[in-house]
């Protein structure tokens, strides 16, 4: 049963699973407590030292607080252990719109490392997920998440990479990460910014030239596969030199009176066009191979600076390295097609009064 205990007599949790509150989201939540008061209670336990501790309801008591109240409507738990009152704040604050995926990863890995099953045998991953009502999939990414250097994790955190490209930033050495975010926050050759497609491909470009260093060395081939390696750029450079060619006919043929067209094309104006749009399709499936080869030569530049810059290192666990190699490409083209979901507009994170508002694990802030 609730009951109106002190605002002086609680003390937030220091190991709660939120560190990232949203200014504005708590500036609104602090209004609707100002006008409504604490509609949901929160939960707290008794300390040993005295006072309570909070359970569940940090923003709550935040807002509380902020607000000027001297009491808060509470409900007194029975909670054995600063574990099993963590994993309680996990199940509430999971469901939050603006429960960051790095605090998701912090408490999924805390959890496996405190935790144990009824039996005393440690949890697992699936464990986990199963808790919470979380894909293994879920929870292995966002524990993966806790690789990415400060820098990339600060981008995240306040939304400006999505989830998808954060995942496969955070599978790089950690001298590329910071080379990939460097880049991204520089923006492309035109000057504009880079976005979450973009940057997804192109941290997926670096993934795949740290699996296979070397691969482009001229030094390494041998004279006749240099020489059919010159034949080939002549071959690929003649054939945009004859694009030009091209662009130029389309662009006289655009300028065109409309008239003419119609009378020279008399009983073929159906068939040309679907000829253009034919070319229209070959133009933009052209385009995207040569921005993937761009990112594939600039993602070559930064893993071989790396390279040089790093003193080698023997690699241990080379079996389970390539357990993961195998999960890695399975998941690229799911995360390609989850920077769609991730971009859709999400309900805009509305209180319900005092409740955080529930959210789809896939609304995750992304760059546009």
């Amino acid at each position: 049963m609730a009951k109106a205990l002190k605002m002086i007599n609680i003390h937030p949790n220091p190991q709660q699973p939120r560190e990232y509150f949203d200014a504005e989201k708590m500036a609104e939540l602090t209004a609707s407590v100002k006008e409504f008061g604490v509609m949901t209670p929160i939960e707290v336990r008794r300390r040993p030292e005295g006072g309570y501790e909070i359970v569940m309801g940090e923003r709550r008591y935040r807002a509380n607080k902020e607000a000027g109240n001297t009491t808060i409507k509470a409900e007194i738990v029975d909670v054995p252990s600063d574990i099993k009152a963590f994993r309680r704040a996990m199940g509430e604050n999971l469901g939050r719109c603006d429960m960051t995926p790095l605090e998701e990863g912090r408490g999924y890995r805390r959890i496996l490392e405190e935790d144990t099953a009824e039996d005393g045998s440690p949890l697992t991953e699936a464990d986990v997920a199963n808790a919470y009502g979380k894909t293994v999939r879920h929870v292995k990414i966002r524990i993966q998440l806790l690789d990415l250097v400060p820098e990339a994790q600060h981008h995240l955190t306040h939304g400006h990479i999505g989830l998808a490209a954060a995942h496969r930033i955070s599978e790089l050495k950690p001298e590329n990460q910071q080379a990939v975010i460097k880049k991204w926050a520089k923006g492309g050759d035109d000057g504009k910014a880079m976005d979450e497609n973009s940057l997804l491909h192109f941290a997926h470009q670096v993934r795949e030239q740290e699996r296979q260093p070397g691969f482009f060395d001229v030094e390494e081939l041998t004279e006749d596969e240099k020489t059919e390696r010159r034949a080939a750029q002549i071959r690929t450079r003649n054939k945009l030199d004859q694009i030009e060619r091209v662009r130029s006919l389309l662009e006289e043929l655009a300028k065109t009176p409309l008239e003419d067209l119609a009378s020279a094309l008399e009983g073929q104006i159906g068939a040309r066009l679907e000829q253009l749009e034919r070319t229209a399709k070959s133009l933009q499936d052209a385009k995207f191979a040569i921005r993937q080869a761009k990112a594939c030569a600039d993602a070559r530049r930064i893993v071989a600076s790396s390279a040089a810059e790093a003193p080698k290192q023997v690699e241990s666990g080379t079996e389970d390295a390539e357990v993961q190699t195998v999960d890695l490409d399975a998941e690229f083209a799911t995360l390609l097609a989850e920077v769609i979901t991730e971009n859709a507009p999400g309900d805009g994170g509305e209180e319900r009064h005092n409740e955080d508002a529930a959210a789809d694990e896939t609304s995750v802030p992304v760059a546009a």
